[in-house]
């Protein structure tokens, strides 16, 4: 698919002591909401991904809203759509541990619908603030664009209509220091104009090429912010993976809003969190002075159904940002082995495998490993083995399983092996099975790389088992 069309076209050990709110820089937990073991997280936590099990938002648009409270705006994704859906929800958090969902905030069909002129499905959006109410600004997939308001940051948002003059994807809006507001959006060539008072319509000629695909690798996803008297313009590029592909979010600076804008590198790359990866979109956001960036992930093997991700960030003195890396931990820093680790959180995956969902009648849905064949592998990353000593490994298959094992190694697909899990044979006798091993004893902080094997070599290029949980214990046997 070329990312010309719409195509859904986000770290590192050094970034772990930034999170005021939850972590001091001493390691300790200072949040009194989790549950602490030798002054870590191992309950309460935040994780990557950031998206409740089951619900699939992408394209992560966060703000601070004037009550203090984080909210994000995105697309939603579900099945039977290429990408999106006809409606949104809101993701908002007073901690940015646990996320609330307000479901169908707008809609462009059935239950919820504010637009008397479309049905088209929506495309990334963003919301702000301004004199009392929230400007939600969407895009169709027909290319239109449009703004809903309300009273609330939670929506729901009404009296969608078109903003007259602009096609295109991805809106951006910005507030400036000066009170004036400016619109950002396109695709392969990123456009902006100055917004009218009333936030409806825009005032003036459109400036266009602030980016083009050629010099700066822009593809869509606009997203702009100030930070110290510079306009950091973030955006999904193509100049890593191939044209068809822009996994990038890239960032460009200027020191007016509207440009020049000069193309400075890479924030987030998510190549390599999933099959069939075409695209990132995010922004950066500061949050009680700390500066992060959200991003997505794709997952079910497709180049959708993606789930929003946060990573803190740092600024050089320049402005520059260092580029960051995926991680499970996200803004929460490293995390306990005693922590019972969801599968689906692998950030880098390798072969086949990929995050799926169950969704159970009467029952809530689970998210999960599949797809599992022999030299596949996933990593989570980080762990601090010198906050607990462990000894024991245990993990939860779901559904059937062939004969096989789960190599437990440290930093890379052939580190220093840790264990060695048995996971028997089953054919549905019973929905699920607990597997364990001992490990060897393990210190200092370190990704987690789980390698999985066929027994038998009749087995190798067959699906061999579905991961839903892991943990270590310190078990005495």
């Amino acid at each position: 698919m070329k990312t010309i069309r719409k195509s859904y076209l986000f770290g590192a050990i050094g970034g772990l002591c930034m999170l005021p709110v939850f972590m001091a820089c001493n390691g300790k937990a200072t949040d009194a909401q989790s549950e602490k073991q030798e002054g870590i997280w191992t309950e309460a936590r935040p994780m990557n991904p950031i998206v409740p099990e089951g619900v699939y938002i992408a394209d992560p648009e966060v703000r601070q809203m004037p009550d203090g409270r984080i909210y994000l705006y995105g697309s939603r994704d579900e099945p039977g759509n290429a990408w999106c859906s006809r409606s949104y929800n809101v993701l908002s958090t007073s901690d940015l541990v646990h996320w609330d969902v307000e479901q169908t905030s707008f809609a462009t069909q059935g239950l919820g619908k504010q637009t008397d002129y479309t049905e088209e499905i929506l495309y990334a959006p963003d919301c702000i603030y301004r004199d009392g109410l929230y400007y939600l600004y969407y895009c169709l997939a027909d290319g239109g664009e449009g703004v809903a308001v309300s009273a609330s940051p939670y929506g729901p948002f009404k009296d969608g209509a078109a903003i007259k003059g602009i096609t295109g994807i991805d809106p951006s809006i910005f507030i400036d220091d000066d009170g004036q507001a400016y619109l950002f959006w396109g695709q392969a060539y990123a456009k902006g104009a100055k917004l009218s008072k009333d936030m409806r319509s825009i005032e003036g000629g459109i400036r266009d090429s602030l980016l083009t695909y050629e010099e700066h690798a822009f593809n869509e996803a606009s997203s702009v912010r100030k930070r110290n008297g510079i306009y950091y313009y973030v955006y999904g590029g193509h100049q890593r993976h191939g044209e068809s592909n822009c996994a990038t979010l890239n960032y460009a600076t200027a020191t007016s809003p509207l440009g020049p804008y000069t193309f400075r590198g890479v924030i987030i790359d998510n190549w390599g969190s999933g099959r069939n990866l075409v695209n990132n979109h995010g922004c950066i956001v500061e949050i009680n002075g700390q500066w992060y960036v959200a991003y997505h992930r794709p997952t079910h093997a497709s180049s959708t159904m993606r789930k929003a991700c946060l990573e803190p960030i740092t600024f050089n003195e320049d402005g520059t940002i260092q580029e960051v890396e995926m991680t499970t931990q996200g803004i929460g820093g490293p995390i306990s082995p005693l922590y019972r680790m969801e599968a689906f959180r692998a950030c880098l995956l390798s072969g086949n495998v990929y995050p799926t969902v169950r969704r159970p009648l009467h029952d809530i849905p689970v998210e999960y490993l599949t797809g599992i064949q022999d030299g596949d592998y996933a990593y989570w990353k980080y762990y601090d083995f010198d906050q607990a000593s462990v000894n024991h490994f245990i993990c939860k298959t779901w559904d059937k399983n062939l004969d096989a094992t789960i190599e437990i190694r440290l930093d890379t697909p052939d580190g220093e092996l840790l264990g060695v899990c048995d996971v028997k044979p089953m054919d549905g006798e019973t929905a699920y099975a607990i597997h364990e091993t001992k490990v060897q004893p393990v210190k200092g902080i370190h990704a987690l790389v789980l390698v999985f094997r066929a027994k038998n070599a009749a087995d190798k290029g067959k699906d061999l088992l579905n991961l839903e949980w892991f943990s270590f214990t310190s078990a005495n046997q």
